[in-house]
């Protein structure tokens, strides 16, 4: 018994169609292994950043955080946050990004914002920006950053002064930071 014609061409047909969804799944496949490879150097990168700021950040001294609205300059009637970094470790800082939290009663995060000490407040102010951009070792850096997009609640404390009149939100008045990122010379 032979094969019929038509048993042939269905089984050459049908193997060319296979033939061809693997070749195309293959190809699909190693696109997705490179879009991925991709994907997770960044992760990796993004991991590395961090750990190597959570390590570094044990040299860094970051003290004088105050909050409150700018009675003078350029920055009049805008919220600002400012304080001071010490570079207490053996490396040039060239990069530096901060966190800083604004915390309620219960030392709970009700707002906040990443800054860069480095830059100044607007771009055209350089009383508290660094000349050089670098903070050398034992350097301490005083900067001044404003409030973006400050919350009402946050914005009446610090209107209200030392002393509000009635508490018109959570934030107890406790200001914190982190390190983020930075970059070494």
């Amino acid at each position: 018994m032979g094969i019929k014609r038509k048993s042939l061409v269905v089984g050459l047909v049908s193997s060319v169609v296979i033939a061809a969804v693997l070749i195309m799944t293959l190809i699909g496949y190693s696109v997705y292994l490179e879009l991925k490879n991709g994907e997770f150097e960044r992760v990796y990168q993004e991991l590395l950043e961090k750990a190597k700021a959570k390590v570094y950040s044990k040299n860094l001294d970051i003290f004088g955080l105050d909050a409150r609205i700018e009675n003078t300059g350029a920055l009049k009637g805008k919220p600002i946050v400012e304080g001071a970094i010490t570079n207490k470790g053996t490396r040039d800082i060239v990069n530096l990004a901060v966190k800083l939290s604004f915390l309620d009663k219960d030392s709970a995060v009700i707002y906040e914002f990443a800054a860069r000490p480095q830059e100044p407040a607007l771009p055209h102010m350089y009383t508290y920006a660094h000349s050089s951009g670098i903070i050398k070792p034992g350097e301490t850096l005083k900067f001044k950053k404003i409030i973006a997009s400050c919350p009402t609640e946050i914005f009446v404390e610090l209107r209200e002064g030392e002393k509000p009149a009635k508490s018109f939100g959570r934030w107890s008045g406790k200001l914190t930071s982190e390190v983020i990122s930075l970059d070494f010379l």
